[in-house]
């Protein structure tokens, strides 16, 4: 199953990742699951309001998974801050019990870096509420610790920002020697409103949820809350029916599941067949593929 624990600094160079074309939609009843996740598809840009990409890492790539990946940005006119962004498998439940488990994989994992004297000496700040105001009037709530430590030759303040969306952590940490503690206050809201925009995880699989296809005869209509076909989360579709009473796929039908595939992305997982973007001068997309056990059967997997 997937832990939920996180370690290391993004390194390498940015660079193009290959992503797999996907064949255009196909019918609902085609599609076949290995898992509650079988593939999640992290897309961030190079470019925020306040800060560039300078590189990127794919933990998958060095056998670990469940670490997920990580990205590092350069933020402007404050080259002293180091801004590392972890995003790394959770599973699903409640934001509160989800916040509370990142918590406690973050502190974890400092303590580990202790016993492995990566940082000494560390005094812990207290932790508290955190809320990132985002466009559109939205909000997302997160957790916030902040922590001194030896590392190597310097003395570092570091200010770590929890987040849990779409079956994922994100963690932030923006870091900096303890001279420019300023600095990161001064940068924080601005760079992590920016980096929540413009980050998307997009997973694809079972997504614990089962797509029901409601059939209309010539004599049905729509089911309330369904005016365009497709539920508010777009697990549930209104398909035409043949007189056999199976769902006929033509123009209509394609054009709902499109708007369903559309819907159940916002969420953060689809059942449906999904064509991930490709890397570009905008973005970069990093791939996670996972067995059919990673994740579990169920829509709750034991992290």
């Amino acid at each position: 199953m997937i832990p939920v624990l996180a370690l290391g600094l993004a390194s390498g160079p940015v660079g193009a990742q290959a992503v797999p074309a996907a064949p255009p939609l196909a019918p609902v009843d085609a599609q076949t699951h290995r898992g509650v996740v079988d593939d999640t598809w992290i897309i961030a840009p190079r470019r925020l309001a306040d800060a560039t990409l300078e590189a990127v890492k794919n933990y998958a790539d060095e056998g670990d998974i469940a670490a997920g990946v990580s990205l590092r940005y350069g933020v402007d006119n404050a080259e002293w801050i180091i801004a590392d962004v972890f995003i790394y498998p959770a599973g699903q439940g409640d934001e509160p019990k989800m916040l509370a488990q990142a918590v406690q994989d973050f502190r974890e994992s400092v303590a580990f870096a202790e016993r492995q004297e990566i940082y000494r000496n560390v005094w812990w700040g207290d932790e508290s509420a955190y809320t990132a105001k985002l466009s559109g009037g939205r909000k997302q709530e997160g957790r916030f610790l902040p922590i001194v430590f030896d590392a190597q030759r310097d003395m570092l303040t570091s200010r770590t920002y929890l987040f849990y969306r779409k079956m994922y952590f994100v963690k932030v940490r923006l870091s900096t020697t303890v001279e420019a503690v300023d600095s990161l206050t001064e940068n924080a809201d601005k760079f992590i409103a920016s980096l929540l925009d413009g980050i998307d995880i997009v997973s694809v699989g079972t997504c614990g949820r089962k797509l029901d296809i409601v059939a209309l005869d010539g004599s049905q209509t729509v089911p309330a809350g369904m005016s365009d076909g497709v539920s508010a989360d777009g697990y549930r579709v209104a398909l035409k029916a043949t007189k056999a009473g199976t769902p006929v796929y033509g123009a209509q039908s394609a054009k709902t599941l499109a708007l369903a595939l559309k819907r159940q992305v916002a969420t953060g997982c689809t059942s449906l067949q999904y064509n991930p973007p490709l890397e570009d001068d905008n973005r970069t997309v990093l791939h996670l593929q996972f067995g059919p056990d990673d994740w579990g059967a169920t829509s709750r997997p034991t992290n």
